[in-house]
């Protein structure tokens, strides 16, 4: 049995770039929120760090933030986007304040950063605002939220958006939209070792390609150089602030490495440190260390200090914490204009699925919370406007669930070793190519394309994320920032 949901505007996906969207869009106009499992369950959650956002401007300037994302993103990023998304910031911060989120008063310095400008609530910034935004989206009687219901394929015709289908409690959902908006996140599960939730499988990415919608960027995967040495994931992020904070990354020998690979050591840009981290891992593990028990590491960074004690018995301020680069963030993803717009008429896309050209080859960090707010103003700001009756269409849905269990976790895994051994840190052209055949291979052990379920979805999805870094990378010859190809 299909059932079928009329709205307004379809928005897939409950992080930052999601809720605002619903949250500004449903001032005026019914949303349906869908996600894919609690509103809570999000990359956004996870980010510790803040958004970067100038606002000391005795010290700092937006052409200084406009040119440290350039300088980090190799100067392939869009210099208009760039310039359009750091004037926004004060403007971005100053909303999330409009709904109570309280940021302190110190500003954190980053990675790639020439001043301190990172907005923060300690180090549970994303946590924060996650929570506020759920609070306010869920007083709004505009907005109808479904969670826990799995985004298949888009609605559509003649490079038209209509909605989406979905799956929940066993039965196939159709949700007809004049607009619809992807918020679905990242691609970090396509990877062995990830900071990413067990949500982030690509979805609204691998949706989109296979409805023929551009994508670009794809090979740029960003690992986070800083992650804690664990077998577990996902894996402990631990904020670029630490470093900001005076923390130093040492070798197997205790040295100080970090200035052979770069005049700026270890408040280097993501890229450098990951590949750095990654030539020294080699010899022996990598740590992130505080040379002097700061007392005060406890009380500003409350929740990494808390999950290393829990996780490894260490002590932020005073130990050896150990270290690795992980799957962390995709710098590409829907190629999008500067409302959001795709190459699908009626469809946009907001957040880290979104490839807006702010980013480049590598995204500065703090960066992404900061984007995500200001296309959920932009692309709100467009559909407010331009939002016009989609004529209802009949689609035939050819979809049935899932009720045997099919055991994919092993064909996930392979997915995930393949990306993480061949498509992962250091790249190279032989590689790459075996990539593709191995997991081109991985289609046809995968069941028939009208059967459904989140296991054959997320396997499914995964597969097509693999696909497009894989071939994206191949085609890229040149190392630049994220890809670095031998």
């Amino acid at each position: 049995m299909i059932k079928n949901i009329q709205t307004d505007v379809l928005v897939i996906g409950s992080g930052i770039g999601g809720l605002l969207t619903a949250l500004l869009i449903g001032k005026n106009k019914k949303i349906t929120l869908v996600t894919k499992s609690s509103l809570s369950q999000t990359a956004t959650r996870l980010a510790q760090g803040g958004i970067a956002a100038v606002q000391n401007f005795k010290q700092d300037s937006f052409r200084e933030h406009e040119a440290d994302t350039m300088k980090a993103g190799h100067s392939i990023n869009k210099p208009k986007i760039v310039k359009e998304v750091v004037e926004m910031g004060p403007e971005i911060i100053a909303l999330l304040k409009s709904l109570h989120i309280h940021f302190d008063e110190s500003l954190h310095l980053e990675g790639g950063h020439s001043h301190h400008r990172v907005a923060h609530v300690k180090d549970m910034t994303g946590k924060i605002i996650e929570d506020k935004l759920i609070q306010a989206v869920r007083k709004n009687k505009n907005i109808q939220i479904y969670e826990h219901m799995l985004a298949i394929d888009l609605l559509s015709k003649s490079n038209i958006c209509h909605g989406a289908t979905f799956f929940k409690d066993n039965n196939i959902v159709a949700i007809q939209a004049n607009e619809t908006v992807l918020a679905t996140g990242g691609i970090g599960q396509a990877y062995l070792h990830t900071t990413n939730p067990s949500v982030a499988t690509g979805d609204g990415i691998a949706m989109a390609s296979r409805a023929e919608v551009g994508t670009e960027g794809m090979e740029f995967v960003q690992f986070h150089p800083t992650a804690l040495e664990e077998r577990k994931t996902p894996q402990l992020l631990l904020s670029e602030a630490l470093r900001g904070a005076d923390a130093h990354i040492l070798n197997a020998k205790g040295e100080h490495f970090m200035k052979k690979y770069d005049v700026r050591g270890d408040l280097s840009p993501r890229d450098i440190v990951t590949k750095a981290i990654f030539e020294e891992l080699k010899k022996g593990q990598v740590y992130l260390q505080f040379e002097m028990n700061k007392k005060s590491i406890h009380k500003d960074f409350p929740t990494i200090s808390a999950a290393i004690k829990q996780k490894t018995g260490l002590d932020l301020a005073k130990d050896m914490i150990p270290i690795t680069p992980v799957a962390h963030y995709l710098c590409g993803g829907i190629k999008t204009n500067s409302h959001g717009v795709t190459s699908m008429k009626h469809l946009y896309a907001v957040g880290e699925c979104a490839s807006t050209g702010l980013h480049g080859a590598n995204r500065l960090a703090s960066n992404s919370l900061l984007e995500a707010a200001v296309f959920a103003v932009k692309t709100a700001e467009f559909v407010l406007k331009n939002c016009t009756k989609n004529k209802a269409i009949k689609i035939a849905i050819q979809l049935t669930a899932a009720t045997q269990t099919y055991k994919l976790k092993s064909l996930r895994k392979k997915i995930q070793i393949i990306m993480w051994e061949k498509v992962g840190i250091l790249r190279t052209t032989e590689g790459l190519k075996t990539a593709i055949q191995e997991l081109a291979s991985i289609r046809n052990l995968l069941p028939p394309p009208h059967f459904i379920n989140r296991e054959i979805s997320d396997t499914k999805n995964l597969l097509e994320i693999g696909l497009l870094i894989a071939k994206a990378a191949l085609a890229r010859k040149k190392s630049i920032g994220c890809h670095w190809q031998v």
